[in-house]
């Protein structure tokens, strides 16, 4: 096996994966019989290596309040900060695995597509539903069912007075989070009729301070009355369908699973879980921490493995789950840190933040959100909670993030606000304005912070073309002019030697006259543009019978 960088290869054994999950660093060439080989005939790799069986899976539930403590005080995880995330492959993007697949960016992605995302069914089967569990702490009410096809499925619904608003606002995060490439649950709404369910013979409640106990009925009147009822009895909800597997806890973000082989690169150097913070951001997931996610060990082909789910998005948008968002939610954390909060003592108060001088649009079916996002500044975005994955985060993460963005237009996020089926039609439109607006708001932000090129190729008369994603999404006025530094590469020492610079307004530019070698490297920077895109990029393109491929590219080494 080997990481999906410039990696390592191993037996595959249990040791070496060990050692691996020790030394591998994804940015440094791996030392071999030849030298420091650079690349192999598969890169770039699109699938994560998961090559050994997980066998003994243990739960991993984290506790919320020492999650708040550690996160406030201890900053849990790889204490050195800066470094270049580990789990992506030789061109700079994230392969498919565990955590993430490529669509926004990768695949044809359509309104359609995204309208439908996880989903696999229309949603629970004809007949009764039986009540297995249900959740009783909190402030929302919550039923767990199986369906006429013995199907699980979890049920939430609306506070009273706020109808569409959780379960809207749900739907809608969930399906863009699966556009950006997150593994997310099946969802469906519907009508709830207290008639339909039935209770079952050995279902429990734990009402609250007491002892659990059969369920009766009684407790499903008691649920039902903390949720928003229609006049004709019914009750909205939202379905989610159980995620295949069995289920194993959460998400951690920092270190790795002890219990799964293949888990080497530890979490706050995946690239996926740093770039959450982007779209957590975008659409203000405020509840982004490690509850909010679901992990389960799955067998598919022979192959038994860990698949990470992100869920529970009711705290997102203008929801906060049990009424509207407050205004701080997003700009400040739950727990401040102890400097804020000094600060505030300090100025008595004076330092008015941000979110209380701005004006804001309230409705029953959104929630309450900003009226205005034009100025919106995604980098000050906070959620309740931050973890060691978002401290890590580096610009080409954010830049990564950013152009999986760029990938969903206007028309998918009025597909996913559609499916929220809030039923008041100047509250969608505001709400998919407001996410279009925030989405631009990230582009203008984080894409002209890095050197923005993309998509280097080099076909077989020599001709490098290449984009400017900032200039060609209009968020950044074009660069003057572009440098390149071309150089033969040894791809078994690692060793580059310069043979010529060309300069150009554009792209194209011409291949130099270049000795013959079966790998090339070239250097792209922006010449008078800002000071970021002076920093180049490194393309590597290796010889074949048509031309040249492009094997590696690093933004930020």
């Amino acid at each position: 096996m080997r990481t999906t960088g410039y990696g390592l290869r191993a037996t595959g054994t249990a040791l070496l994966l060990a050692v691996a999950s020790l030394t591998i660093c994804a940015q440094t060439p791996v030392d071999s019989a030849q030298g420091k080989r650079r690349f192999y005939p598969d890169d770039p790799l699109w699938r994560e290596p998961m090559t050994q069986n997980v066998k003994n899976a243990a739960r991993y539930e984290p506790d919320l309040a020492y999650q708040a403590i550690e996160n406030l005080f201890w900053n849990p995880g790889d204490k050195v900060l800066g470094q270049r995330a580990r789990n992506i492959n030789t061109v700079d993007e994230v392969p498919d695995g565990p955590f993430y697949v490529n669509r926004a960016g990768r695949m044809p992605l359509t309104p359609e597509l995204v309208a439908r995302a996880a989903n696999t069914s229309d949603g629970p089967a004809p007949g009764k539903w039986t009540v297995v569990s249900a959740k009783s702490d909190g402030v929302t009410p919550g039923l767990s069912i199986r369906d006429a096809a013995n199907q699980l499925w979890f049920i939430k619904f609306d506070p009273p007075g706020w109808r569409g608003m959780a379960t809207g606002s749900e739907i809608v995060a969930a399906k863009l989070f699966w556009a950006a490439g997150y593994h997310t649950a099946e969802y469906h709404i519907a009508q709830l009729s207290p008639g339909n369910l039935v209770i079952g013979k050995d279902t429990r409640i734990t009402p609250p301070g007491k002892m659990p106990r059969p369920m009766n009925q009684g407790d499903i009147s008691w649920l039902l009355s903390r949720a928003d009822r229609d006049p004709d009895g019914t009750y909205r909800v939202i379905l989610s369908k159980a995620a295949p597997g069995r289920p194993i806890g959460r998400i951690k973000f920092h270190g790795t699973r002890a219990d799964d082989p293949n888990d080497i690169v530890p979490h706050e150097h995946r690239r996926e879980l740093r770039g959450y913070f982007v779209f957590a951001a975008w659409l203000n997931h405020v509840d982004a921490k490690g509850i909010n996610s679901l992990s389960t060990l799955m067998t598919e082909n022979g192959r038994t493995f860990i698949r990470h789910y992100l869920l529970d998005f009711g705290s997102a948008l203008g929801s906060a789950a049990v009424g509207p968002r407050e205004g701080w939610e997003g700009y400040e954390a739950l727990v401040e840190e102890p400097g804020v909060i000094g600060k505030r003592v300090l100025t008595l108060g004076f330092n008015i933040p941000v979110w209380r001088t701005q004006q804001y649009v309230e409705s029953p079916a959104i929630g309450r959100l900003p009226r205005d996002h034009a100025m919106w500044n995604p980098e000050a975005w906070w959620p309740h909670i931050t973890n060691a994955a978002f401290r890590h985060m580096r610009p080409d993460d954010t830049f990564w993030a950013a152009m999986k963005l760029a990938a969903i237009d206007d028309d998918m996020i009025r597909a996913a606000v559609a499916e929220g089926r809030f039923g008041d039609r100047a509250s969608e439109e505001f709400l998919a304005k407001a996410i279009a607006d925030r989405r631009l708001r990230i582009l203008l932000t984080f894409l002209p912070k890095v050197n923005p090129i993309v998509d280097p190729s080099l076909d077989r008369d020599g001709r490098l073309t290449f984009r400017n994603a900032a200039v060609d999404l209009a968020v950044a006025d074009r660069a003057p002019a572009y440098r390149a530094l071309w150089y033969t590469f040894d791809n078994a020492t690692d060793q580059a030697t310069l043979v010529a610079t060309t300069e150009e307004t554009r792209s194209p530019m011409l291949m130099p006259a270049v000795p013959a070698s079966e790998y090339v490297k070239v250097d792209l920077a922006a010449v008078g543009g800002p000071e970021a895109w002076s920093k180049p990029v490194s393309a590597y393109f290796r010889r074949n019978s048509a031309g040249w491929d492009l094997v590696g590219f690093e933004r930020q080494p």
